[in-house]
C-alpha cells in the first residue's frame, strides 16, 4: 500500500472522502435525524434506509441496500457497467462516477443510474441548463430512464456549506416536467443548523413531493398520492444521493 504522502491530490480526495464516510458512520447512531416539515410528514410515508454501508468505496463494488419497495444494485464505483445513456458530463473533469440499478420490486421494473461529480468548475452542462459555477464548489449530474416517462436529469450546484446555501441550484426534470431540489440543514430538535446538508427535498409548485436523509443510516420520506412512475423517479433521485460521497469542509 502506497504511503499517503505519496498519493496523488485526487487520490487523497478519495481516501478523505472514503474516511469521513466511516465517520460519519461511527457518530451516525448518536445523531438526531434530519428535520422534516410536519405537514409533510402528516401527507407521507416514511421509509427507512436498510443495509446500507457506513463504509462507502471511491473504486468497484458496493454492498446493496433499499428502503420501502426500492432496492439498489449492482453498485459499482467508476462506472464499470456500461449503458446506453452516453457521457453526463466531461468524465476527465469528475472527481467522482458511481452507478447502480435500482429495483422496484412491487412493479417489476430496473432502472440503471449514472452519477458523476465535478469539482471547482467553471462552467457545467445539465440537460439543456447552463450552469454558472463561480459560486458553487461541487456540480453533481445524475442519469436515468424510466421506462414510462423517459430519460431525466438530476443536477446540483452546490457551494457546500449552510452560508452560502442561497447559491444552491438543483433540479430533476425529464425536458417537460420539472422538480425543484433543495439542501436541508436543521436537525430535529436542535435550534442550530448543520455546516453542511443532511438531505434533501424535492417540490413542485411548492409542494414537497419526496424527502432524502443522507446523513446517519439514512431516510426516504415519499408523498402517498405520487405516481408509481414518479415514485420510480424519485427514488432513482434519492439512490444516486443516498450513494454520493460529498467533500467535506477539510477536503476541497
Amino acid at each position: 500500500m502506497k504511503p499517503l504522502a505519496s498519493l496523488t491530490i485526487g487520490s487523497k480526495k478519495l481516501f478523505f472522502s472514503a474516511a469521513a464516510s466511516v465517520l460519519l458512520g461511527f457518530s451516525g447512531c448518536s445523531l438526531p435525524d434530519m428535520k422534516v416539515s410536519e405537514s409533510f410528514q402528516q401527507e407521507a410515508t416514511v421509509m427507512p434506509v436498510v443495509g446500507r454501508s457506513a463504509f462507502r468505496l471511491s473504486l468497484g463494488k458496493e454492498k446493496g441496500f433499499g428502503f420501502g419497495a426500492y432496492r439498489l444494485e449492482d453498485i459499482s464505483r467508476g462506472w464499470t457497467r456500461r449503458t446506453d445513456l452516453g457521457n453526463l458530463i466531461q468524465v476527465t473533469e469528475a472527481y467522482q462516477k458511481y452507478s447502480f440499478g435500482l429495483r422496484d420490486t412491487v412493479q417489476g421494473k430496473t432502472v440503471d443510474v449514472q452519477a458523476a461529480a465535478m469539482l471547482n468548475a467553471v462552467t457545467a452542462q445539465a440537460y439543456g441548463w447552463s450552469a454558472d459555477l463561480n459560486k458553487q464548489r461541487e456540480f453533481l449530474q445524475v442519469a436515468f430512464r424510466s421506462p414510462e416517462s423517459g430519460d431525466w436529469r438530476l443536477a446540483l450546484a452546490d457551494p457546500g456549506n449552510f452560508m452560502e446555501r442561497r447559491n444552491f441550484t438543483g433540479k430533476l426534470t425529464n425536458g417537460t416536467y420539472e422538480i425543484e431540489v433543495l439542501p436541508l440543514y436543521r436537525w430535529e430538535g436542535k435550534s442550530l443548523p448543520s455546516g453542511t446538508a443532511l438531505g434533501y427535498e424535492f417540490s413542485r409548485d411548492g409542494q414537497v413531493l419526496a424527502s432524502v436523509q443522507t446523513v446517519n443510516n439514512g431516510k426516504v420520506w415519499f408523498r402517498n398520492t405520487l405516481s408509481p412512475d414518479l415514485r420510480l423517479v424519485l427514488a432513482s433521485a434519492c439512490g444516486s444521493l443516498l450513494l454520493y460521497n460529498k467533500l467535506d469542509e477539510n477536503n476541497q
